[in-house]
């Protein structure tokens, strides 16, 4: 029988006005996968539970299972990341990652993976690193962890090794005699970023260098790879973003 009372540590991905006083909460965490929850007087001044499901959160959370939402019934912050609410340049940045799972993920399936990956992302936000780079290793990281990893050491047809052009239908590179309709020219530079990015720790996004081109090419690939295999729709948040 499903115990009443549990609990989960978990990071908060939005936060909606629910009622008068209330607040529905999004939540992914380690436990229970994603979920929403409802703060019962979190708008109320002294609430007790409002600073801790504020957005950029993570924290312990107590819940009883109530019979539309869970309730959170206690919190215990760990970090506030504060250099969102200091820099409003890095606000778009954390937000949009979090958009990003919040999208991807349907519900309450294990993504212990995917929960690590958003807490070093919104940890390293508050470095002095590139940020357009760590959002596109973020996004291959995040594809790669949900089973979309783009194709991307031979041609995704036939498996030659000598690869002219990326497409998005198919999932990754293609050489010249597989060539479809929907091709992005790609540079062999830019292919071998990706790869970097996908299969090294996402704090080394900042030591990768590349050229003003590789970058929009790579920004390009990997727009055009989330919005095919990903299904996620318009990410309002990417448009706040500084390429």
């Amino acid at each position: 029988m499903t115990q009443r009372i549990f609990k989960a540590e978990g990071l908060v991905l939005r936060t909606r006005i629910l009622g008068e006083a209330d607040r529905l909460v999004t939540l992914l965490t380690w436990e229970e996968g994603k979920f929403e929850a409802v703060a019962r007087g979190a708008r109320k001044i002294k609430s007790k539970l409002a600073a801790g499901v504020d957005l950029f959160t993570h924290g312990r959370f107590t819940f009883y299972r109530g019979k539309t939402w869970p309730v959170i019934t206690g919190q215990d912050p760990i970090e506030r990341f504060p250099w969102f609410r200091e820099d409003p340049d890095l606000y778009p940045y954390g937000l949009y990652m979090a958009e990003l799972i919040d999208r991807l993920i349907s519900g309450e399936e294990s993504c212990e993976e995917i929960c690590r990956l958003l807490l070093d992302g919104w940890r390293l936000l508050g470095e002095d690193i590139d940020r357009t780079l760590l959002c596109r290793a973020f996004e291959l990281k995040l594809a790669a962890a949900a089973g979309y990893s783009p194709h991307l050491h031979s041609c995704a047809s036939c498996g030659s090794e000598f690869t002219a052009v990326f497409s998005p239908r198919q999932g990754g590179l293609l050489c010249s005699r597989c060539q479809g309709a929907d091709l992005l020219k790609v540079d062999p530079g830019t292919v071998a970023v990706a790869r970097r990015l996908i299969d090294s720790p996402l704090a080394l996004a900042g030591l990768v260098r590349l050229t003003s081109a590789q970058r929009k090419e790579l920004n390009r690939i990997t727009a055009a790879f989330l919005a095919y295999h990903l299904d996620l729709g318009e990410i309002k948040s990417r448009r706040l973003l500084i390429e």
